[in-house]
């Protein structure tokens, strides 16, 4: 793993580089995990034990694992969302009604951060037999990702493009500017976004923005099975998508001053 100029302290990289490539396999040993990230043994064995020490890691055998220090980490920093606070109940509400996998989704670093979930969700684990939904994605590539986008101020659009670029996740995403900037115009017209297999192969979703005058708090999504979600779009799904981002907002809005 080589030196990162763009990272003032290159062992907090290294421990998080470690970290993930834990996360990837569930559990490994000094070895495996020197070799997949090319560090010497010494080193990631420095930082496994100074993790475990700390509690963010777990050790059985010789081999570590994840703990639950991340877990409560992770939910203190969603619980502090106030678009989770006002929202968390309307995202359950939206998954009874439409019988779809529904999502509260936030930007983050110029990400699509998944912070809500139902049935196919990170939330609960994901059965090996399903593909895991990413809790992480750029903006441009999924349905709640673009209604964000699409109400960021210009300038900020223009710095996550610029940094992160336009990259396909599969053959239907948006890799050009000019049609991001036109997916955009659509999305502000209407109301919502539309992912048809743009994150992934035969999964469709729609989303509506959360958004105040001051604000973009993030967005709610819906998505399913390509064949049934033609169906649910000419349904009355989008209507119930938007009306869960508007009534968010007007939660958080009655709820006080931004």
């Amino acid at each position: 793993m080589d030196e990162d100029p763009a990272v003032p302290i290159n062992s907090v990289k290294r421990s998080y580089a470690i970290v993930d490539e834990l996360r990837e396999r569930g559990r490994a040993g000094a070895t495996e995990l020197a070799d997949a990230l090319t560090l010497p043994k010494s080193t990631v064995h420095n930082h496994l034990r100074t993790l475990a020490t700390l509690g963010y890691l777990v050790e059985e055998e010789g081999s570590y694992r994840l703990g639950t220090q991340y877990l409560h980490v992770g939910q203190e920093s969603r619980n502090t969302r106030t678009v989770f606070q006002h929202g968390r109940d309307t995202v359950e509400s939206l998954a009874e009604q439409s019988g779809r996998y529904c999502q509260l989704v936030i930007e983050e670093n110029g990400d699509a951060a998944v912070i809500q979930s139902t049935k196919w969700a990170p939330n609960e684990g994901t059965r090996t037999t399903q593909q895991a939904y990413p809790i992480r994605a750029r903006l441009h590539t999924n349905a709640p990702g673009k209604a964000i986008l699409a109400y960021l101020p210009s300038e900020r659009i223009t710095e996550i493009v610029d940094q992160q670029g336009l990259t396909a996740r599969t053959e239907q995403t948006i890799t050009d500017t000019d049609n991001l900037q036109s997916e955009m115009a659509t999305i502000r017209d209407r109301g919502y976004a539309i992912d048809r297999g743009e994150l992934i192969n035969g999964m469709v979703g729609i989303a509506a923005p959360i958004v105040t005058e001051q604000t973009v708090y993030g967005a709610v999504a819906a998505y399913g099975a390509g064949n049934e979600m033609r169906e649910a779009l000419d349904e009355g799904l989008p209507g119930l998508v938007t009306e869960s981002a508007d009534d968010i907002r007007a939660d958080i809005v009655f709820a006080g001053p931004e």
